[in-house]
């Protein structure tokens, strides 16, 4: 176990991480920079980490309230001296999503926000600490889906961050528990490399009807797009 601070560009802003787990990634920061957040809203992060997409809708899109769930202690610790070495008002809840009516009441956020496990529990990616925080070993992308639907308010938001391989499954168990998609946003790292992932939103109790776009963060060459640095800056 070896702890290190991650600095977020952002102020001073840092994040306590460690060698020994997984580290929050490039998806993460795409969602909560895209995902629609403003002042009035309380925020609920599931399967939170070291606290990445609470502590950018906190700094960045200065949300109200910001509770995340985790089912890991040493991600708890992480995440509740992060907090308090960056001034934050953040509570993390040490709580398997499963669980989630023992911690959380019911239709109390206004927003949810998850990057869920990307592989199942019998993918070679899930036999190390790093690969159990990517892979469904706890808990599934529906037990994920389940818990947002029972934390949103009724007109609430999930936003969510998944691989497109995972789409299919991930509209299928948002229509089952009352949240209708959208909006989708493929992310491309490059144009000629394909979608690798996509942000998309649901909305609780929504009426059909989904708008897709897309988002480039490289060109041919290596450099950043327009869009890449727009949504940094």
């Amino acid at each position: 176990m070896s702890e290190y601070l991650t600095d977020l560009g952002i102020k001073d802003y840092k994040l306590i991480q460690d060698t020994d787990d997984y580290a929050f990634s490039q998806d993460s920061v795409f969602l909560a920079n895209m995902a629609k957040l403003c002042g009035k809203d309380s925020v609920l992060d599931l399967g939170c980490g070291s606290g990445i997409l609470a502590t950018l809708a906190l700094i960045k899109k200065g949300v109200k309230k910001a509770v995340g769930i985790e089912i890991k202690e040493t991600a708890c610790d992480m995440a509740r001296r992060s907090a308090e070495m960056n001034g934050l008002d953040f509570e993390v809840v040490n709580c398997d999503v499963k669980n989630i009516a023992s911690q959380i009441r019911a239709e109390s956020f206004d927003k949810v926000l998850c990057n869920p496990p990307y592989f199942s529990a019998s993918s070679p990616a899930a036999k190390d600490g790093k690969g159990q925080a990517r892979s469904e070993s706890t808990a599934t992308l529906e037990d994920f889906i389940h818990a947002a639907g029972y934390s949103l308010k009724f007109g609430g938001d999930l936003w969510i961050v998944i691989k497109t391989t995972r789409l299919q499954k991930l509209f299928s168990a948002l229509e089952r528990n009352n949240l209708a998609a959208k909006e989708m946003i493929l992310i491309y790292p490059k144009l000629s490399r394909g979608a690798d992932c996509a942000i998309v939103s649901a909305r609780k109790g929504g009426k059909e009807g989904l708008i897709t776009s897309t988002f480039i963060a490289q060109n041919e060459d290596g450099t950043f797009t327009d869009e890449y640095n727009a949504l940094y800056n």
